[in-house]
């Protein structure tokens, strides 16, 4: 598992948690495609697209929120 981040910085939901693994939700329908009805692996897609979708959108709002607003340089 990855190092704890260093004290007072923020915990990132979807990199230092078990929340991380269900990104490779995919793989683990893949590799029990044969022994799984399909409706099983594309849940497992879903699973991990959900994922992927959320962690976009709040590292998006973070940038956001984060992001300093430059003088128009003379515009």
């Amino acid at each position: 598992m990855s190092e704890p981040p260093p004290r007072g910085a923020e915990r990132d939901l979807f990199r230092d948690t078990w929340v991380r693994y269900l990104g490779y939700a995919n793989e683990v329908g893949e590799a029990f495609r044969s022994l799984v009805p399909t409706a099983v692996v594309w849940l497992s897609y879903g699973v991990s697209s959900s994922y992927v979708l959320a962690d976009a959108i709040d590292k998006g709002k973070k940038a956001r929120d984060s992001f300093l607003l430059l003088p128009l340089l003379g515009y």
